[in-house]
């Protein structure tokens, strides 16, 4: 688990929680893109949760790609039902619950009202939504990382410092914006999105930096 000083973590969804990428829109069954999300992100998850840590998801997907006209899932909406089904598929395999659907259902809601979910395309917003003129929305994850810090504070009344988030992400750019305002931000690559590797390397940083720069340049 992560040190007393982080009180939240956030990961990117396309290409780090998930194998793949959905360009921000998804189509197609959502049991399909489940089945994409990596095994380490939905074991650390409930272990996160169950130890009092919060967490939540940043993306580029955002729902005013539907409002476009385009069909299927996008922003938050695409984020909960994504994590919906794949802890509900999840809890259903457990033992004991395995003939009770509805209670790997309601075990999987309540994760899913849990997560703080923050989903925009600065592009898209800077283009569209006048909440944004003259203000633009930065081309990184800051816009997103303040969303979920006054969300943060709404539902519990704390504040939410730079320096108590952990952000997983594929774009180095994301990471390096989020570093710059003392978020610990990781770098995930693409090609195996998040793993075990990523979470053991982003954990011991946190505790000895030295020794995990050092690993990851012998690789």
């Amino acid at each position: 688990m992560p040190p007393s000083m982080i009180k939240m973590i956030l990961w990117d969804m396309d290409r780090t929680l998930l194998r793949t990428h959905t360009r921000g829109l998804w189509k197609d069954e959502m049991g399909k893109l489940a089945k994409q999300v990596t095994n380490s992100f939905k074991i650390v998850v409930p272990h996160l949760l169950h130890k009092q840590f919060s967490v939540g998801i940043v993306t580029f997907s955002d729902k005013l790609r539907k409002e476009q006209g385009k069909n299927g899932f996008a922003g938050e909406d695409l984020v909960k039902n994504l994590l919906l089904e794949t802890f509900t598929d999840l809890y259903s395999k457990i033992q004991n619950l395995k003939d009770h659907k509805e209670l790997a259902i309601k075990n999987a809601e309540h994760i899913c009202d849990q997560v703080y979910v923050a989903a925009a395309l600065p592009e898209l917003r800077n283009a569209q939504d006048t909440d944004f003129k003259g203000n633009l929305m930065p081309n990184s994850k800051g816009w997103h990382i303040d969303q979920v810090v006054q969300e943060y504070k709404r539902r519990t009344g704390l504040k939410l410092s730079y320096d108590e988030i952990m952000l997983f992400d594929d774009t180095i750019e994301n990471v390096e914006a989020a570093l710059k305002s003392g978020v610990h931000a990781f770098a995930v690559p693409p090609t195996s999105a998040f793993t075990s590797s990523c979470w053991e390397l982003a954990l011991e940083s946190l505790v000895s930096p030295n020794d995990a720069i050092a690993k990851i340049t012998k690789r």
